[in-house]
């Protein structure tokens, strides 16, 4: 083309005001020269804009049609990003029009055709390299390769590239290169890597593309090495290379080749883009030196994007530093979704849960569109914190659409109503999710398990498999935490076992710590200690935790004190092992060793973590400790304690004064249990709840065994559904029944549901001079209700102390220890643990008696007293 009399226009504008000229002049007609060098100068002055390329295009038909100006159309559709039909349309009118293509024309529709993400594009495609070998000259066979290579690439045809590059006679270091980075960044490392090494020419890109895929693919050993052999070939690293290595390098923590980066950064002069910035601040964070890091942002990466902000923050926030990234994050001019996000993993995953849930009110404020990795992490934070009201709105906006519902999100969001003690939200949510995966149903057995619905979670285990789903070693978990939680040892065997046999998944230290404390809780002491000698794996704190609590509950003293050893040794500093230990000799009334306890808790200055409930009412979070005062409606709250207490005493409910162990009387000991921070916690929620509302108590330890009993008394009496979230599980009160099916008074119950069968059989030994008790059946799960205190029973006329009961005192205990005597009699072989089990209710319930402590203790050689005799059980 000649050179035009006029300047080149560099902007849309200009090129506007030039074709206003022409017009005007009438050159735009009477010379197509000029025509064809405004469209030409209009294209290249082209943004992605479809007014920009509209206006192209209109230019484009006004003019007579040639081989050119077509493939100026092409060149602008390829540079606007158009809807993808419209190349094929161009090319479509050129053939009718009889315009012959060439080389450039194929050029364009094959990078037009790469940008296409349709399915039907791949046909096309197919359908213009059939055009493109029919038509095309063999001088434009290397120029068009390439673009076709690059288009088979693009739409992910490895077979289909390679195919193109074989067929290539004359291959050039752009083909090579093409294929090699393309190759790689499919994720065919090894097909790359063996075509790099057949390569003649081997460029810097190429060996680049192969390092930074080795990154992306987590294989950072791998891309170190690349980029040595790279060095030893002579090839000097480019601005993108030291970006690729820089994030090899930080995965591995490399800190000494990171600096060496650095410095070769700094020597060659290379140009300090944004990317190599935040890729070193990124790197030096990584591998934990803030100093430098902190050198490099303050250096270059104080600029108003937000990107080198983000790095130093995610740097700060994962190494437990938040303090320090909220101080740069209220710097921070711009801050965006990803600036937000890293901030609130921060507080997240370091306890700062209230304040992630700040971060994103702040966030919606900025009004920041809100992505799903966002409302995942605020899930967990709310499912962490028991946030229900904050996860409902969570909840609303995904229904309002506000972020597309994925499996994530479902299943993050069963996980919070779940952690929430919600279940029947929690299982709406699980029923109306299109598509699951093995981590949601894994997610509802566990929430399940953890809300003492052990048979409901190995249902849905079942109905899982049933689905296709195949278990894996977190789904085995939930299942033997939801055996553990409900005492449902047959089917815990069963599964301990199957996870082996049928899907070869060998057991972790978290398989067996959920066995051991199913055995415990069985009362299976013996055999959890087999488990833990003959396990594979060094058995850990949360284990002999499990057999600790076991040996409470089970009165197996000695195991008691080996249990201890090995937590003090695991967990010197640990609070709850002293206390467990200590809580253990007192029930056993071993004071010497109790007060042993105390002295090396003072000595070792191990402080007792302090005990709190809190509710929360109109989405304010009320907090309790023991004896509190100093809530504003305590006065209102004290009258209801008042009124519960009385209310309890009319059922036959007696506190169990044993738990406190100082010397005071027994009013004042009833007056502390009454004081215990969850019955306070209760006591507020009544006055201040509708009726129709349950009310949820979450307790930073367990809930003590007095108000366990007390609370299910008052569930049935205020006819509320009660949640107790405490320390290691959820304890759902209905009606006079816990979810946790009482496991403090597991060995009693199983006890007195033996001796009440067998006084069925022998009523005789009851006491004649009172009345005939209604015996209740013992085939469910309210044979014994509040047995855990010791005192109250279920009869089919409803709830009644032993004084009421038709036992008194002495006389019931002698009822008992002669029906013992008597079934043990019977039987030429009795379980040792029968002696053990009945001590335990005996000391529990009337340890006072010095009579019966006297027989309790000639028991341990194998007699009993009765009736001032001695009779060998042996």
């Amino acid at each position: 083309m000649p050179p035009a009399p006029w300047p080149t226009p560099r902007t849309v504008r200009q090129a506007a005001e030039l074709h206003a000229r022409l017009t005007t002049s009438g050159h735009l007609l009477l010379h197509p020269p000029s025509a064809r060098h405004l469209l030409n100068s209009l294209v290249n002055c082209l943004e992605p804009h479809p007014l920009h390329l509209r206006y192209a295009l209109h230019l484009f038909d006004r003019m007579p049609p040639s081989t050119f100006l077509f493939d100026t159309a092409l060149r602008a559709c390829s540079r606007a990003g158009s809807d993808p039909h419209r190349p094929f349309l161009l090319f479509r009118r050129m053939r009718r029009a009889g315009v012959r293509p060439d080389g450039f024309t194929f050029h364009f529709l094959f990078k037009c055709s790469s940008s296409s993400s349709r399915p039907h594009s791949l046909l096309l495609c197919t359908m213009l390299h059939a055009a493109c070998l029919r038509t095309m000259l063999p001088s434009a066979a290397p120029f068009v390769s390439n673009s076709l290579i690059h288009m088979y690439i693009r739409l992910g045809l490895a077979a289909d590239a390679r195919r193109a590059f074989d067929e290539i006679h004359v291959k050039d270091a752009v083909a090579w290169t093409m294929l090699i980075s393309g190759l790689a960044k499919m994720g065919m490392l090894c097909d790359a890597q063996l075509l790099l090494s057949q390569a003649p020419v081997r460029d810097v890109i190429s060996w680049t593309s192969l390092i930074a895929a080795y990154s992306r693919a987590n294989r950072a050993r791998e891309a170190v090495g690349c980029f040595k052999t790279m060095l030893s070939h002579g090839i000097a690293p480019d601005e993108v290379t030291v970006i690729a290595v820089l994030l090899a390098c930080a995965k591995l923590k490399d800190l000494e080749l990171g600096r060496s980066l650095h410095l070769l950064v700094e020597e060659k002069g290379m140009p300090t883009s944004e990317n190599l910035v935040v890729a070193l601040i990124d790197m030096y964070a990584k591998c934990g030196d803030f100093g430098h890091a902190q050198q490099v942002f303050d250096a270059l990466g104080r600029g108003p994007r937000p990107q080198s902000w983000n790095a130093i923050i995610d740097g700060y926030c994962k190494h437990g530093h938040v303090d320090v990234a909220r101080s740069l994050f209220d710097e921070m001019e711009v801050r965006d979704i990803i600036t937000f996000n890293s901030m609130m993993t921060g507080c997240i995953h370091s306890g700062q849960l209230r304040e992630a849930l700040l971060l994103f009110m702040s966030m919606r404020r900025h009004d920041l569109r809100v992505d799903n990795f966002t409302v995942v992490n605020l899930l967990t934070a709310c499912a962490s914190l028991g946030a229900l009201q904050q996860g409902r709105a969570l909840h609303a906006c995904i229904e309002q659409r506000l972020v597309e519902a994925d499996i994530y999100l479902g299943t993050a969001l069963l996980d919070m109503y779940m952690k929430c003690g919600r279940v029947d939200e929690a299982t709406i949510v699980f029923q109306r999710m299109g598509k699951r995966d093995v981590h949601t149903w894994t997610a509802m057995i566990a929430g399940l398990a953890f809300n003492g619905m052990g048979k409901a979670a190995l249902e849905h285990f079942y109905q899982m498999r049933c689905d296709g789903f195949q278990p894996n070693s977190v789904s085995y978990i939930a299942v033997l935490t939801a055996c553990s939680h409900s005492c449902l040892l047959n089917e815990g065997r069963l599964y301990f076992d199957e996870m082996r046999i049928l899907y070869n998944i060998h057991p972790q230290i978290e398989h067996y710590g959920c066995m051991i404390d199913l055995l415990g809780r069985s009362g299976l002491l013996d055999e959890a200690m087999d488990l833990v000698k003959t396990m594979p794996i060094q058995p850990n704190a949360v284990i002999w935790a499990s057999i600790l609590s076991a040996c409470r509950v089970h009165k197996h003293i000695d195991l008691a004190q080996c249990a201890a050893e090995h937590l003090l040794k695991l967990e010197p500093d640990e609070d709850g092992v002293y206390v467990q230990l200590y809580n253990i000799y007192v029930d056993s009334r071993q004071w010497e060793n109790a007060s042993k306890i105390r002295m090396l808790m003072e000595e070792r200055q191990v402080k007792k973590t302090a005990g709190y409930s809190s509710i929360t009412v109109a989405g304010q979070v009320h907090k309790f400790v023991v004896s509190d005062k100093s809530h504003p409606r305590i006065l209102e709250i004290i009258a209801m304690l008042e009124e519960i207490s009385h209310r309890l005493k009319s059922l036959g409910y007696s506190p169990l004064t044993s738990q406190i162990t100082v010397d005071v009387d027994e009013e004042e000991k009833e007056q502390a249990l009454l004081a215990h921070s969850e019955k306070l916690a209760i006591a507020f929620g009544l006055i201040s709840l509708a009726p129709n509302l349950p009310v949820h108590i979450r307790k930073n330890l367990r809930v003590c065994e007095d108000c366990h009993s007390a609370i299910k008394l008052i569930s049935r009496l205020w006819n509320r559904e009660i949640i107790v979230r405490d320390r290691s599980r959820f304890h759902h009160f209905r009606e006079g029944t816990c979810s946790c099916n009482d496991f403090w008074s597991l060995k009693k119950s199983m006890f007195l549901k033996m001796i009440l069968s067998n006084l069925k059989q022998n009523p005789c030994f009851l006491a004649r001079s009172t009345p005939m008790p209604a015996i209740p059946d013992d085939n469910t799960n309210s044979l014994l209700f509040g047995v855990d205190n010791g005192t109250t029973f279920k009869t089919e006329s409803g709830y009644s102390s032993i004084g009421n009961f038709g036992f008194c005192g002495n006389a019931f205990l002698e009822s008992l220890m002669h029906l013992t005597y008597q079934r043990i009699s019977a039987k030429a072989q009795v379980r040792g643990s029968v002696f053990p089990m009945l001590a335990s209710l005996l000391i529990f319930s009337y340890g006072q008696n010095l009579d019966w402590m006297a027989t309790i203790a000639a028991w341990a050689e194998g007699t009993v007293k009765f009736k001032g005799q001695y009779r060998s059980f042996s």
